[in-house]
């Protein structure tokens, strides 16, 4: 009787380890399932998306690459990808990758051009318009990345999304990652049709396209001009337009109100165009562009006869990206007038001539610029004088300001910001002004464009190279009319060749 009782409890034990045992499995099985069911998070507010349209999101940003990248529509595309693929060794876009990427526009617009009826959504990128996303291969969009930089190297840090890690951040923020994609698209696609000279304010970021409405709804600087738009000039008639009318003019201390203060002993007695009568031969404007970096055309650049920087901009610690050499800096106002520059003990700026400007209004009515400048450059000037008199240091005119700003104006059928032209494009005209050839870096981006503003600051903002305050847009669409130089130059190392007005033949 007890032999049975006892098998009876072992066979009830046995069946309770057996339902747990099924239990087990099928909770296993069930929270697996669900594990792997994607849980919808909520998108992120327009103000966090907009972040990305100045890229500075913890001065980090992501390089995506083909390899590392997890389409969630990968699956459904029907042909397999065959671009080129960016690896951790590459470091920048080459070329081959930017020309897969710039027949991926091209075949957009001429699919959008050749269509009898477009549907919603379908609009010309060519118009400066959104793209349709389902027109592009997306992996054209994800081989291009950006660079985080690190402030204690300087250097590009290519920083990888592993695969894993990527899909994470997908599933969180999945509208970032498709605004970051709209991005590169918008971005790239306007870098492509600058180079071919052909851009419109249309195809900037939303950001963008607001400040620009907003400076010319100011209109800060009263600009009221009257001249022709949209000039349809060759390359050369460009060129004999701006030899004919950009004459570099400073202050001279003979117009009021600085005759009366006697800056006539301030100012330098050799004007600037006679400073040099012979001219320099070949020359070099070095913009602050980050994209100088990892550039290595340090070598080249001082291979130049003469060297125009810009601003506070270094060279020691960056030779190897943009040379040693400095013949002429070119500063505005802020850094004469903000004690941050240190200007008048620094010796960024000694042993070279020094150009400064100050926004003035259209009209160049000097009475009411030195009573209420941008930044105060007269009181620190007179000071600077004082203690180097020897030293070449002109205050550029505000007619000759104002004069560049009507050329462009005039070659634009576009409106352009009522503000003066950037420090880059009045450093140009300069050059071309005593050179006899002028060779710009990185005024006209290559393809190590990227949104970091200067090559010796950790700050992104895409208005850096397309502009905001100043007409960028506009400034480098001319340039670029002009450049005489071959498109690898252009592509490669962000180089245009221009000639000096010497060099230029006018039949009149």
């Amino acid at each position: 009787m007890k032999s049975k009782v006892k098998q009876w409890k072992q066979l009830v034990l046995m069946g309770i380890l057996a339902w747990i045992v099924v239990f087990l499995a099928l909770f296993t099985y069930f929270m697996d399932f669900r594990m792997n069911v994607p849980r919808v998070t909520g998108s992120l507010s327009h103000t966090e998306t907009r972040k990305l349209t100045s890229i500075q999101v913890n001065n980090q940003n992501v390089m995506l690459s083909q390899s590392d990248i997890a389409t969630p529509d990968s699956n459904s595309h029907k042909k397999p990808y065959n671009g080129p693929v960016l690896t951790e060794k590459t470091g920048t876009p080459n070329l081959e990758v930017w020309s897969y990427f710039e027949n991926e526009i091209q075949n957009t617009i001429s699919r959008d051009d050749t269509s009898a009826q477009m549907s919603t959504g379908e609009i010309s990128v060519a118009a400066g318009q959104q793209h349709r996303k389902t027109q592009v291969n997306k992996h054209a969009v994800e081989n291009f990345y950006f660079y985080e930089y690190n402030s204690a190297k300087t250097e590009h840090v290519p920083t990888v999304m592993k695969r894993s890690r990527l899909r994470r951040h997908r599933h969180r923020t999945s509208k970032t990652v498709e605004d970051l994609e709209e991005y590169l698209f918008k971005s790239k696609s306007v870098i492509y049709k600058l180079w071919k000279g052909n851009v419109s304010s249309k195809m900037l970021s939303p950001r963008l396209q607001k400040a620009m409405k907003e400076y010319l709804d100011a209109n800060k600087h009263n600009v009221s001009y009257e001249g022709k738009r949209a000039s349809k000039l060759s390359r050369q008639e460009v060129l004999c337009e701006l030899k004919h009318q950009i004459k570099v003019q400073s202050l001279d201390g003979t117009e009021r109100p600085f005759s009366k203060l006697g800056w006539k002993k301030f100012v330098p007695k050799i004007s600037l165009d006679e400073l040099h009568p012979d001219g320099f031969r070949k020359c070099a404007v070095v913009t602050s562009a980050g994209a100088m970096l990892n550039s290595s055309l340090g070598k080249e650049i001082d291979s130049h006869e003469a060297v125009v920087r810009f601003n506070a901009a270094p060279t020691i610690g960056y030779e190897k990206d943009v040379g040693n050499k400095t013949t002429i800096r070119i500063v505005n106002s802020q850094i004469i007038a903000n004690s941050i520059h240190r200007f008048n003990i620094s010796t960024l700026y000694r042993d070279v001539i020094l150009i400064a400007w100050d926004p003035a209004p259209y009209t160049a009515n000097l009475q009411k610029w030195y009573e209420n400048p941008d930044y105060d450059l007269f009181t620190p000037y007179v000071e600077y004088r004082k203690k180097n008199p020897y030293q070449p240091f002109y205050i550029l005119h505000p007619k000759f300001i104002w004069k560049m700003w009507d050329v462009i104006q005039e070659n634009t059928h576009e409106k352009i910001q009522p503000n003066p032209p950037s420090s880059g494009f009045i450093g140009i005209l300069i050059m071309m002004s005593l050179c006899d050839e002028v060779d710009v870096y990185e005024y006209v981006p290559s393809i190590r464009q990227t949104d970091l503003c200067h090559y010796h600051e950790q700050y992104y903002d895409a208005a850096c190279t397309l502009g905001a305050y100043h007409p960028l847009l506009y400034e480098k669409m001319l340039i670029q009319k002009v450049n005489m130089g071959t498109e690898e130059d252009l592509k490669k190392k962000g180089k245009v060749t221009l000639p000096g007005f010497r060099a230029i033949n006018c039949k009149h």
